[in-house]
């Protein structure tokens, strides 16, 4: 799976990038899950899953960062759902024991690209309803997005992901490290972050394109890598990120 390329043409990642882009965080989140954990609960190390209703009814276990789990009588605790362009998105949280030990195979670090091709492609779906937003709208008889303001707030978040995409393209599985892998998730929350704002009230509403920014920043939350024992303890989440 590291990085070779499938039927459709390009790797695997940048097929979850293309699902995510084009038709939502659900069926990307659904390939991610069903390529690199088939059969388990992808949660983060503390048991948070960000995940698709189908994916928390089949799991068999739970995969926390790199510890299987067995799943809680009744399954794991659900906290919030979300219907979002392409499906309904579960936050759930599942039980690990503290003593639970890393165990192979280890699939932290193929998740864990995965999820930034997937966040990628959820952001150039919101740069693309933004540059829509902005187009259908005026300052006197000028459209927004000829404004020179905006135009450099979407040009910044351009050169943001262009500059993800080129660091994420050829990388195998493992290839790029922890600390860079979550400098890139910080990247695409600051760019989503910027985005929201250019879609003004708009951009805060529970049923606008806002929401899928907000989700993607929890599943960045959720996933956050933890150190293996043998690691160095990694920088832990991003600036302004929400804790559970």
């Amino acid at each position: 799976m590291s990085g070779a390329a499938d039927a459709a043409g390009g790797s695997f990642w940048e097929r979850c990038h293309r699902l995510a882009r084009d038709e939502g965080l659900a069926p990307a989140l659904e390939a991610l899950s069903g390529e690199v954990l088939p059969g388990l609960l992808p949660c983060g190390p503390h048991g948070h899953a960000v995940v698709t209703p189908r994916s928390l009814l089949k799991a068999e276990r739970a995969w926390c960062a790199g510890r299987p789990a067995e799943l809680q009588p009744g399954g794991p605790e659900e906290l919030w759902s979300v219907e979002l362009p392409g499906g309904t998105v579960v936050m759930a949280r599942q039980e690990v024991a503290p003593t639970a030990e890393f165990r192979p195979p280890d699939r932290r670090a193929g998740w864990a690209l995965g999820l930034v091709w997937l966040r990628l492609g959820l952001s150039e779906g919101l740069r693309e309803a933004v540059v829509a937003h902005l187009r259908g709208r005026t300052a006197g008889d000028v459209p927004l997005l000829q404004l020179q303001l905006v135009k450099a707030a979407v040009a910044d978040v351009l050169v943001e992901h262009l500059e993800v995409r080129a660091v994420l393209t050829g990388a195998a599985e493992g290839q790029l490290s922890a600390p860079l892998l979550e400098d890139l998730q910080r990247r695409l929350t600051d760019a989503d972050r910027a985005q929201v704002k250019l879609l003004g009230a708009s951009g805060y509403l529970a049923d606008g394109p806002g929401q899928v920014a907000y989700v993607s920043e929890l599943l960045a939350e959720a996933y956050a890598m933890a150190p293996k024992p043998e690691e160095p303890a990694a920088r832990v989440g991003a600036s302004g990120w929400r804790c559970w």
